[in-house]
């Protein structure tokens, strides 16, 4: 008798392995496709952040800007204007290695 359930159980045993290699196949291509579509999402995201970095930096340099920073000026009415020349200080810094020979700042002042 126990030679008529060999085979059956020999069968139902590769079937159960049939099915498992399927629905391993079928599971892996759906994280395949799961991971494809958030590789996708997340390249458009950079591509978009990419895209607001760059226009937020042009912001910047427009606003940095001379001529920006001198209609800032008069819009606000601080009084500011060019230093004259006896009001600028110069500093001239020594060179050589900091720790060897520290710098030496001196400040000088222009035709006073």
């Amino acid at each position: 008798m126990t030679a008529k359930f060999g085979p059956a159980i020999k069968l139902a045993l590769m079937s159960v392995l049939v099915c498992g290699l399927g629905l391993g196949y079928v599971w892996q291509k759906q994280q395949i496709s799961h991971l494809g579509k958030n590789i996708h999402d997340q390249e458009k995201r950079l591509d978009a952040l990419r895209r607001e970095n760059r226009l937020r930096s042009d912001m910047i340099d427009q606003l940095r800007s001379p001529r920006s920073l001198d209609q800032r000026v008069k819009e606000m009415n601080l009084g500011l204007s060019v230093p004259r020349p006896e009001q600028v200080v110069m500093i001239i810094e020594g060179m050589g290695h900091p720790k060897a020979n520290p710098p030496m700042v001196t400040a000088q002042r222009r035709d006073r």
